[in-house]
Parts: structure tokens; C-alpha cells; sequence
């Protein structure tokens, strides 16, 4: 039999607002505090039911909670030497070296580009004619372009060096394709006209799928591979410095059966 115990519906109400760092009303406590006490009930339910079959009481339940309780130990003591002992400064030199050694890994699935955008508000463009400019303009006039654009509804990307999946442009910037690479190798620089807004794009770079990513998109990747390769060698070796210091100190003594 599954008991319920007596909830405290102050202390209930007082416990979830502080769980979750806000002030509810009382219709959101009281479905919060609904909630809180079925997902209880729900659990008891199914340990009364587990108990009644023996379950949980087995060899076997026993084992695999002392193992998974020597995982956790062994997890955390893990963690604990690595964050004393690696170093996790990876020096760019070796993540080009990496790069350059191994450009199979590196190769493109997606399309990507550097590009630039300015979303105009139709009026403006009207007024100044900014397209005549955009397409040559420096740095210091594209800002002063993307700020007009932007004081008056508009929107604007000016980050000319970062590298992006063509996919993900698509979600952002009204471009209608339906063959990407044509459209990459024909398309450079172009408006995209809408009713109330002109979008001006600059495609400056680009990779089409299966080309060698470029080192700065992948970059971010093979600092990651290095540190995981260094955590690895890392912890073999102080496994097996502290395995061989054990031994030294006669703290490890292994007990054979001898077979006839």
C-alpha cells in the first residue's frame, strides 16, 4: 500500500517559488504543487509495486548499484585530476598542424559562405540609392548604412570574416533556390526586392559541399579534438603512474589460483 504523506501546502508553495526563483500566482502553485505531488505518488506507486515482486532486493540490483556507484567515484575523481593537471590551451600552431596533416576530416557537407547583408527600408533606398554604393563601399560606410537601415526598421550583418552554412542564410535572407551551387557560382552580388524592404547581399567567399573547409570553420572542432586526445592520454598515463607507484609500495597484491 502506497501511504501519502501529509503535504505542508505553505511550505509546498514556499519550496517551488524558491526551485524556480519566481513569485507565481496561486492558480500556477497550486498546478505546480498538482504536479509536484502526482509525479510523487506516480513514483511510490511503482517502488510498492517493484517491492511486492521482490525487485530491488536481488544479488544482481545490489551489484549494479555498487558498480554504478564505483562509476560515479571514479567519474568524479577523474574530473578532479584533470582539472588539476591538463592543460587546456591548445596553441594554434597545432591546430593548423592538425588541420593540414589530416584534410579528410575536414571535408564539407554543407555549403558555406562570408557574406554581407543590408535590409533597407524601401523609402530610404528610394531617397539615397545606397545600392549604387554598397557594392564598393568601405567599412566605415557600410556601418553608417547598416545604422540608418537599422533606426528605421531595418536589419544588417556586417561580419565579413565569419564563415556560415549557405542552409542557415537561407532561414534569415528571402533567397528563392532551388539548386544551391548554381546559384552560389552565378549570384555574387544582388538586391532582393520586397514591399517594403530591399535587401542588398555581397556573397563574398564561398565552399560548395565536398570542397575543404576552410581552417577558420573548423577550428573550433580540432581544439576540441586535441583537448579530448589530450584528456585521454592524460589519464592513462596517470592511471598507470599511480598503478606502478601502488606496486612499488607493495600496496597491490594480486593472489593467483594455481591449477594442477
Amino acid at each position: 500500500m502506497v501511504v501519502a504523506t501529509a503535504f505542508d501546502k505553505t511550505l509546498l508553495m514556499s519550496e517551488l517559488q524558491t526551485v524556480f526563483g519566481v513569485n507565481m500566482s496561486k492558480q500556477d502553485s497550486f498546478l505546480m504543487a498538482r504536479e509536484y505531488i502526482d509525479d510523487w505518488v506516480k513514483k511510490q506507486v511503482l517502488l510498492n509495486n517493484a517491492e511486492e515482486k521482490d525487485i530491488g532486493s536481488s544479488d544482481e540490483i545490489d551489484k549494479k548499484v555498487k558498480d554504478f556507484k564505483l562509476d560515479l567515484i571514479m567519474y568524479e575523481y577523474k574530473r578532479q585530476l584533470l582539472s588539476e593537471k591538463l592543460d587546456t590551451n591548445i596553441s594554434l600552431k597545432e591546430t593548423k598542424a592538425y588541420y593540414v596533416e589530416n584534410p579528410e576530416n575536414f571535408e564539407l557537407k554543407q555549403n558555406i559562405i562570408r557574406f554581407i547583408f543590408i535590409k533597407m527600408p524601401v523609402d530610404l533606398e528610394k531617397r539615397h540609392n545606397f545600392w549604387n554604393k554598397f557594392g564598393n563601399a568601405d567599412e566605415e560606410e557600410l556601418s553608417s548604412m547598416a545604422v540608418m537601415a537599422l533606426k528605421n526598421g531595418g536589419n544588417a550583418f556586417l561580419d565579413a570574416n565569419t564563415w556560415l552554412a549557405f542552409d542557415d542564410v537561407l532561414k534569415a535572407v528571402p533567397i528563392n533556390t532551388y539548386n544551391q551551387e548554381h546559384f552560389l557560382n552565378h549570384n555574387r552580388l544582388f538586391k532582393i526586392e520586397e514591399t517594403n524592404f530591399v535587401w542588398y547581399v555581397n556573397i563574398l567567399a564561398l565552399r560548395i559541399k565536398d570542397d575543404l573547409s576552410p581552417f577558420e570553420f573548423v577550428e573550433d572542432n580540432i581544439r576540441e579534438i586535441l583537448l579530448n586526445k589530450r584528456k585521454t592520454y592524460m589519464l592513462e598515463k596517470l592511471e598507470n603512474e599511480m598503478v606502478q607507484k601502488a606496486r612499488n609500495d607493495n600496496h597491490v597484491k594480486i593472489n593467483v589460483p594455481q591449477y594442477e
